[in-house]
């Protein structure tokens, strides 16, 4: 095979939001009390990990539901707060974070492959990869807020793939999440490698379709990973 270009999701595999995700678990304990509810940060951990793994696109808000049922009112009020948390927190607090070695694994793929960030993100994160040194080695630079679609849907990719005019068939999706990013580039017809990092590494395939083609433990065994796809 012939690897034209590589789709790269941005939160996971360049930028580390783990810390995110535990700003997020300490916000809905602290609303649950509120609430009454007793559950303690063990357990809300165990329901977040069950909902990961058998891939629920909002795991978190699985577990409201979980908590909450069969009381919908409730449940969209609990969900409805912590939506509004998520976007204030990422407006005010997120302090964006490179993974280690993810600017070396970019700067040696950019000189292989037409690169495109692939990320559901809002458009001031661009900011962030510039003064990290990585945005001007992506020829695509557009992310979903711009772009007005986000993923998993296939639409998004299908738009990155027609502004590079490369065909699925010779391009690569990288991502965390089998559901965001496995899924979707199978569907169209694109290779997909996994990188096992963050909550989603926990994620099991729910069907043959969620399989990558490759897994790898960070961005820094991409270059590798890549090259023995294309047999070299």
């Amino acid at each position: 095979m012939t690897i034209r270009a590589v789709l790269i999701d941005v939160g996971g595999p360049i930028l580390d939001e783990d810390h995110e995700y535990a700003a997020w678990d300490e916000f809905l304990i602290s609303l649950l009390r509120e609430e009454g509810s007793e559950v303690e940060g063990e357990e809300l951990s165990r329901l977040v990990l069950a909902a990961t793994r058998r891939c629920d696109r909002n795991p978190r808000s699985s577990v409201l539901w979980e908590l909450c049922r069969p009381d919908v009112a409730r449940f969209r009020r609990l969900r409805d707060a912590f939506r509004e948390f998520q976007r204030r927190h990422l407006a005010e607090h997120y302090v964006p974070r490179l993974r280690p070695g993810a600017k070396e694994a970019l700067e040696e793929l950019a000189g292989r492959y037409a690169l495109a960030l692939a990320g559901n993100q809002p458009a001031w994160i661009k900011r962030a990869l510039e003064e990290a040194g990585v945005l001007a080695l992506f020829s695509w630079q557009l992310v979903s807020e711009e772009m007005g679609e986000r993923k998993p849907d296939t639409l998004f990719f299908r738009m990155i793939l027609d502004g590079l005019g490369v065909s699925p068939k010779d391009a690569v999706m990288v991502g965390d999440r089998l559901d965001h990013d496995i899924l979707p580039a199978r569907l169209l017809g694109m290779y997909a490698v996994r990188v096992l990092v963050g909550p989603y590494a926990e994620q099991i395939p729910i069907s043959p379709l969620h399989c990558p083609d490759r897994t790898i433990g960070s961005l820094e065994e991409l270059p590798a990973a890549l090259e023995a796809m294309e047999g070299r």
